[in-house]
């Protein structure tokens, strides 16, 4: 999976300029972003629970995930200091709803949601290289 990653962060980083039918930029980017937190907080629970294996999968992936948005970012002009406040938003964001309660089934319900997202995250990302490589 590491592989397939890296090469999606590659081809998304030179992505000049997107045809008509793909999400802006500014989509992309903040879809990036968004995952990138996701991979966070996923990335924080596995060393919170000691699943060494998994933390390092999924640091892999949010590398590629902030790869992704920082080629995406180029275009709109942001800079080293406003990614990292997204990238800190949006880990912050993914992880409040396990943070905020102390009650077990929430914290079980929030903790199914972040999986969720973790998926709905590789799925968009092998949705993006699929396209990148012209298969739809």
């Amino acid at each position: 999976m590491s592989v397939p990653f890296l090469a999606l962060a590659l081809v998304l980083a030179s992505i000049q300029q997107a045809p008509a039918a793909v999400p802006t930029s500014s989509e992309r980017y903040e879809q990036a972003m968004r995952c990138a937190g996701v991979m966070a907080a996923s990335s924080s629970l596995h060393a919170f629970t000691g699943n060494t294996e998994a933390k390092a999968r999924t640091d892999q992936k949010g590398r590629g995930f902030i790869t992704a948005a920082t080629g995406f970012s180029q275009p709109l002009g942001l800079g080293q200091q406003q990614l990292s406040e997204a990238f800190a938003a949006s880990t912050r964001l993914a992880l409040n709803p396990i943070m905020q309660t102390r009650d077990q089934a929430a914290t079980d319900a929030a903790i199914d949601r972040l999986n969720a997202d973790h998926d709905a995250c590789i799925a968009m990302a092998r949705g993006w290289l699929a396209e990148a490589n012209g298969i739809s």
